[in-house]
């Protein structure tokens, strides 16, 4: 048989490996195209964590007061509401303590209208998104003309363009007891300045 038909020799053949200096430059050079769209790839963070802000709103309600032997008087209020915000317990909800002040003409000889208001209310969002619903719960007590508190609830959507500030449109309804009895409803838009 001829001898260039014979099988190589195992001596010979070695396996073919990579310049350690090619593996490492290989190596970052895949990071590298890999971190940008890892980090386009993280959700942006629209929630009020660790934040706290001015609240600037104005509102529109209807009050309906009922004293015993007097009947009832009903107002329509439009209000400037002016609040501090900050996240209590550090998940992105909110408490917020608020004075809300009548616009408008402040005389009231019967006593019988809302001129000045405070409240402290939870605000639970729902979402981390720049759009986001949210519920308000808490106390608002009446101190101007007659003394009344109770329990207020709202349900509202916020726009967030981004953490520092945000936009906001609430419905509401609170009653108060005291003086005289009080039933509020209506709405309100603010907007909201944050900082950390």
């Amino acid at each position: 048989m001829s001898s260039h038909l014979a099988a190589p020799s195992l001596d010979r053949v070695r396996p073919l490996r990579p310049p350690l200096a090619a593996v490492v430059v290989a190596v970052v050079a895949l990071a590298a195209l890999l971190a940008p769209g890892a980090a386009a790839a993280l959700e942006p963070r629209f929630d009020h964590r660790d934040q706290q802000g001015a609240v600037l709103g104005f509102a529109y309600l209807r009050d309906s007061a009922s004293r015993a032997g007097q009947g009832t008087a009903v107002d329509l209020r439009p209000a400037l509401r002016l609040g501090y915000s900050f996240d209590a317990l550090g998940e992105g909800n909110e408490l917020i303590v608020s004075a809300t002040a009548r616009l408008g003409g402040w005389s009231d000889p019967a006593r019988d209208r809302t001129l000045l208001a405070l409240d402290a209310r939870y605000r639970g969002y729902f979402g981390t998104e720049e759009l986001k619903t949210f519920f308000d719960a808490g106390v608002w007590t009446q101190l101007k003309s007659r003394f009344a508190v109770g329990p207020v609830v709202g349900l509202g959507l916020a726009y967030d363009p981004t953490r520092a500030w945000g936009v906001f449109a609430e419905l509401e309804v609170a009653t108060g007891f005291g003086a005289e009895r009080v039933f509020s409803a209506g709405g309100s838009v603010g907007v909201q300045i944050r900082f950390e």
